[in-house]
């Protein structure tokens, strides 16, 4: 028996030695690269990435079915597909955020050109601009596309609160995982926190105007500020509308989805069917429409205009979430609460809508990143400079007369993602269906 495991495990040895042999031989004969359009390209590259890619995969897998011969040989099997899947799931995580590190690495070079950002020597990553040149790290680009931004006094403090806030929470999360903190006193502080992030980013946000972006001369002559320049205020304008349309779809898609859930009315089906209609036609189609609806009500390059065009279809699909979200939870929920004297709005209001936190959030977070993203109808609806959300204000950077600013566009896309990210880290926690438990009498 020991004999038999002892040629096992050899066998494993033997088999990750070939395929790290085989992934070796693959990358060690790779002809050298050469620029072609810009970009540094390997001949051949691919066959060379699919070879490493099998082998890598097949020396895992078959690794993992001899030691299930060795130990259990009955799930042997078993062993080898759960390897080599996880496998080649990191592989698709590394291939999915290559490019990103790609943006970031472009938003760190000295240039606004591709071509001329790839350094000359260094090893193949460094080369290809996977990874910004140490010797040629700069923050040139975050400064062209923040330094016409003048801040004032009070948007420091409240960025400094809301920076300290930040840290609270993840000090608070700290100390829950190190045992240093009960868990309810670590989630009481992060909700203290996370409305005080709330808060101060919604302050922040509001605080903000276009009269604080401009170029000043030598003799402090102020200037039209460039359209590069004004990268934070297309955040902050797509903050404000994004922001906006996520509380506005809970508003009114929480009480529609409800009603459809729980009450019976005449219409209701074939409402329901119309809500799926409308969601058959791509945004798009309804340009013209949109277009001479807003003109005609005057609505034009404005915030309001954006919202409610916005608004149009996320009603419609959130209602239907929030419906199926409502049919899953157990009437009890509200008929306990009438019992004790609550209306059936008393009951949505009290009951159903703290117990549906995650969906809110999904909701929220929802239209918050579809509208984020959105180009198309932002910019049909915004002609003014000023009014511009991120979408619009990057579109910019590849129109110029001359070249593709590359590098500004790759540091404006960086800022602009950072509130993703923010609210994503924010909420994570809260998507969960934890609320309900409890939440029905004994």
């Amino acid at each position: 028996m020991r004999r038999g495991r002892r040629i096992y495990f050899l066998a494993i040895a033997g088999l990750a030695a070939a395929a790290a042999l085989g992934i070796y031989w693959l990358v060690a004969t790779a002809p050298e690269p050469v620029l072609r359009d810009r970009m540094l390209v390997v001949p051949g590259g691919w066959k060379r990435f699919l070879g490493v890619f099998v082998l890598a995969c097949g020396g895992v897998a078959g690794s993992a079915y001899l030691y299930g011969l060795a130990t259990r040989p009955l799930r042997a099997g078993r062993y080898a597909v759960t390897m080599g899947t996880h496998v080649f799931m990191w592989v698709v995580i590394v291939l999915v955020f290559y490019p990103v590190v790609y943006l970031l690495s472009v938003s760190f070079n000295e240039n606004n050109t591709l071509a001329t950002a790839l350094p000359r020597v260094g090893n193949l990553i460094v080369r290809a601009g996977v990874i910004p040149d140490p010797a040629r790290v700069s923050m040139i680009q975050y400064v062209k596309v923040t330094r016409e931004f003048h801040v004032h006094w009070y948007q420091l403090a409240l960025f400094g609160v809301l920076l300290l806030s930040v840290l609270g929470v993840v000090s608070a999360t700290l100390a829950g995982r190190l045992g240093r903190a009960t868990a309810s006193r670590v989630d009481a502080w992060r909700g203290r926190l996370g409305w005080v992030i709330v808060g101060a980013a919604a302050a922040l946000v509001l605080s903000v105007t276009p009269d604080q972006f401009y170029g000043l001369t030598d003799d402090g002559r102020r200037l039209p500020a460039s359209i590069g320049g004004m990268v934070p205020l297309y955040i902050r304008n797509t903050l404000l509308v994004s922001g906006t349309t996520g509380l506005l779809a809970i508003a009114l898609a929480t009480p529609a989805g409800y009603a459809f859930s729980r009450l019976r009315f005449q219409g209701r089906y074939s409402t329901l069917l119309t809500f799926v209609f409308v969601q058959m036609f791509p945004t798009f189609m309804t340009l013209v429409a949109v277009f001479y609806l807003m003109s005609r009500l005057d609505l034009l390059n404005t915030f309001t205009g954006l919202i409610l065009a916005y608004s149009g279809g996320a009603i419609a699909f959130s209602t239907w979430i929030f419906k199926g979200y409502v049919d899953s939870l157990s009437p009890a929920l509200e008929e306990s609460a009438m019992v004790d004297g609550a209306t059936r709005f008393g009951a949505f209001l009290r009951v159903v809508l703290p117990v549906s936190v995650p969906m809110l959030l999904f909701i929220f977070i929802n239209q918050f990143i579809s509208t984020y993203s959105e180009f198309i109808l932002a910019n049909t609806l915004l002609v003014g400079q000023e009014r511009w959300t991120v979408g619009v204000g990057l579109r910019n950077f590849s129109t110029n007369q001359f070249a593709t600013q590359w590098g500004a566009m790759a540091a404006a896309s960086v800022l602009g993602s950072i509130p993703i990210l923010v609210v994503f880290y924010s909420f994570q926690d809260s998507l969960t269906g934890k609320h309900t438990a409890g939440s029905v009498k004994g």
